[in-house]
């Protein structure tokens, strides 16, 4: 399940794919696929198994949505659960609904009316028949405007939003007039050391509550201006402010000065893993990385650079050359050309100096490229995570195929590292720093996947890729493509998205949605160890092909 801002509402059912427009208009759907499609336990994928018959007791149970979850549809949404014997029939509001050999079912309804919130659920075997009621609350639908004049207030009111600060950050920027003392805060607490590493990062956001973009150094100090509830406002140079939350943002004492930042003469110093860029700026600047075909650019926001002199090693593989620019009074960019594309990169900061380390890529046996490579499994999840029909937990189904993939990785050379092993959760954010400390080559995270409100489980279906960073595109693909071929079901796409565990810099780093657990027929298959092996197999052969192709692609 992808770690996105619809989980909080999806809760259960977990979350999948991206947002897509939904029609004003009801659509004429229907409540299941086609009698055809469903009949005798019928499957979306020639490697998906037979569902197996369940004949238990009558037992209606709903697992999505929750009880008295507010429904984010327009018209029409999904519901899912299981009855408890794959012979009954089942209706809900009235509409037939589909029951899988498993007891397990799947329906896209149109929502229930506003007066009556509810799903009624009647199940029938036989003489047998048992009901439950399902409370949500469907969402109030916005005022039309009255008249041609407040239909352009609603518009110009629109247009407009986007220029203005929110309220709360005008009253910051208020007391910032009436105050002309500027204010610093530091960024996360000092460090205790000069020296810090990249495994603890301050986000920075375009907007309160936005996506992140920007991932900066503990320590960094940065003008504050403005607030917006449990957000802060800082000033990146003369052209640029982010927003931080305000648990990372320490105020500092009045007067304070804002730190000199001047780039110096830099030095490229290679390693026998890496090529380490070093400028001398004397305190941590914020800054941002993008790659560029085989180039990679740093750019150091609030500082100016006096580079006049950068030292190189004679015939390093990795380095071309490096070039700097002064973009803007305050901004400074410094592009390093590469022989190849990246692998992967980390920003250090080590007494006085910002470090960009560039990471060598592996060197790689054609005919056995995985060996002696190291290879990060992430079985996603817990904490949270989707849940099927029948009460199989993403979780769960996730460790299964992590430890078949671990498995067939190891046979074919690579050293493995777990992020779990058990059923206890792991942070989020203490996955990719495992990763990190053991040298990992690639990371590859586990998932299964669901949708959100409003979308029709019918009509978008199959196994998913998500990267994050650019070096990671070339894996994902062959993944993508791996997975496509050994699971059968339709090619969801590949998909940039940031991620947690897509957003790991210094290696590749890709997160698979191998299946649909909400669909009742995948949820079985998952719980088989066919289909586990065929997910882990299409993960495996994609690395390998990734591997493969790599001193060929750089």
């Amino acid at each position: 399940m992808r770690l996105t801002s619809i989980c909080a509402a999806l809760l259960l059912a977990g979350c999948g794919a991206p947002l897509t427009p939904i029609s004003t208009a009801p659509p004429p759907v229907p409540a299941t696929p086609s009698p055809d499609a469903l009949a005798a336990g019928a499957r979306s994928s020639p490697a998906i198994p037979p569902v197996p018959l369940v004949t238990g007791p009558l037992a209606p149970r709903v697992v999505y949505p929750r009880p008295n979850a507010l429904i984010a549809a327009r018209d029409s949404n999904f519901i899912f659960g299981s009855i408890g014997n794959g012979n009954a029939s089942l209706t809900i509001n009235g509409t037939p609904v589909h029951v899988w050999p498993n007891g397990a079912y799947l329906a896209f309804l149109p929502l229930p009316a506003a007066d009556a919130p509810r799903y009624e659920l009647v199940a029938t075997l036989g003489a047998d028949t048992a009901r439950m009621t399902q409370p949500v609350r469907i969402p109030i639908p916005p005022p039309l405007a009255s008249d041609s004049a407040g239909a352009d207030s609603i518009a110009l009111d629109s247009a407009a939003a986007d220029t203005l600060p929110p309220k709360g950050d005008t009253l910051a920027a208020s007391r910032l007039t009436a105050d002309t003392t500027p204010v610093f805060v530091a960024l996360g607490t000092m460090p205790d050391s000069a020296a810090a590493d990249t495994d603890r990062v301050i986000i920075g956001r375009p907007i309160p509550r936005g996506t992140y973009k920007w991932f900066f150094l503990p320590g960094t100090v940065l003008r504050e201006t403005g607030r917006d509830g449990e957000f802060v406002k800082v000033r990146l140079d003369a052209e640029l402010d982010v927003w931080v939350a305000a648990s990372d943002a320490v105020t500092l004492p009045a007067g304070t000065v804002e730190p000199r930042r001047v780039a110096s003469n830099a030095r490229v110093v290679p390693g026998p893993d890496y090529v380490d860029l070093v400028l001398p700026i004397g305190a941590r600047p914020a800054y941002a990385v993008e790659e560029s075909g085989t180039d990679v650019v740093l750019t150091l926001y609030g500082t100016k650079a006096t580079t006049d002199i950068i030292n190189y090693r004679p015939d390093d593989a990795l380095v071309r050359t490096v070039e700097w620019m002064q973009e803007t009074s305050d901004r400074a960019r410094y592009t390093v050309h590469l022989r190849q594309r990246p692998f992967g990169y980390l920003v250090l900061w080590d007494n006085g100096n910002l470090v960009l380390r560039l990471r060598r890529t592996p060197a790689i046996d054609a005919s056995r490229p995985l060996s002696g490579l190291t290879i990060a499994v992430d079985p996603g999840h817990p904490p949270i995570g989707a849940t099927g029909p029948t009460g199989l937990r993403e979780p769960q189904a996730t460790l299964w195929v992590g430890e078949r993939l671990a498995a067939m990785l190891r046979a074919r050379g690579a050293t493995v590292l777990m992020t779990r092993t058990t059923m206890d959760p792991v942070a989020l954010g203490d996955r990719p720093t495992m990763a990190r400390r053991v040298n990992a080559h690639l990371l590859v995270s586990i998932h299964l996947n669901a949708l959100p409100d409003g979308i029709n489980p019918f009509k978008v279906q199959g196994s998913g890729t998500y990267f994050f960073q650019p070096q990671a595109e070339p894996l994902a693909r062959a993944v993508e493509r791996s997975l496509v071929a050994q699971l059968q079901l339709p090619d969801h796409g590949i998909f940039y998205d940031n991620l947690a565990l897509a957003r790991p810099t210094w290696m590749p780093s890709i997160l698979c949605e191998g299946a649909f657990l909400m669909m009742p027929d995948q949820e079985a298959a998952l719980r088989t160890p066919q289909f586990q092996e065929a997910y882990a197999r299409g993960i495996a052969d994609g690395i390998e092909s990734y591997f493969r192709a790599l001193p060929a692609d750089r």
